[in-house]
């Protein structure tokens, strides 16, 4: 596992009246942007791209109400958080459903996604959390479409270590 702390994004906030703004750099895990699209980089510092990239989500929870194949289960979920560092707590009333959770926003409501990305060979895992910019969001129906607005980026890592059941649930595979 080798831990990518520095990376290529491209941040994209729309406006009401149908304009955008683009910011565009190199910039670093633990942080908060808008709409983010992010690229690796090589060695020498290129962006790595590419046309056959995979891309898998899964949300970071445990659900014992439903098909386990289709969640997490307790000893999964702790795997996870140990080995990539994020918290995770049991719902107050619904015992058993387990979620993660950052506590650097109030506004951050809702469980973090692990996503695993496949990019010529390589494997990558990225540990994110959404919001909304405002407790006032979404306002409209295009937000409400378009989704939270505000991603914190806590993890990237290449190479990540993950169990074939985790590969296979985060792959929606039964």
């Amino acid at each position: 596992m080798k831990l990518i702390e520095n990376f290529y994004c491209i941040q994209t906030e729309f406006f009401g009246d149908g304009s955008e703004k683009t910011i565009e750099g190199i910039v670093s895990i633990k942080t908060e942007f808008i709409r983010p699209s992010i690229k690796f980089l090589n060695l020498d510092g290129s962006i790595i791209s590419s046309e056959k990239r995979k891309v898998y989500r899964k949300k970071l929870i445990v659900n014992p109400f439903v098909n386990s194949n289709e969640y997490f289960n307790i000893n999964e979920l702790l795997f996870l958080s140990k080995t990539y560092e994020f918290e995770i707590e049991e719902h107050k009333i619904h015992k058993g459903y387990f979620f993660s959770v950052l506590k650097i926003n109030a506004l951050y409501t809702t469980p973090g996604e692990i996503i695993l990305i496949e990019d010529e060979g390589k494997k990558y895992v990225l540990i994110e959390f959404k919001r909304w910019s405002s407790e006032k969001q979404p306002r409209s129906a295009t937000e409400d479409q378009l989704g939270e607005d505000i991603t914190y980026v806590a993890c990237i890592w290449e190479d990540p270590l993950l169990t074939d059941e985790i590969i296979a649930k985060i792959k929606g595979h039964k």
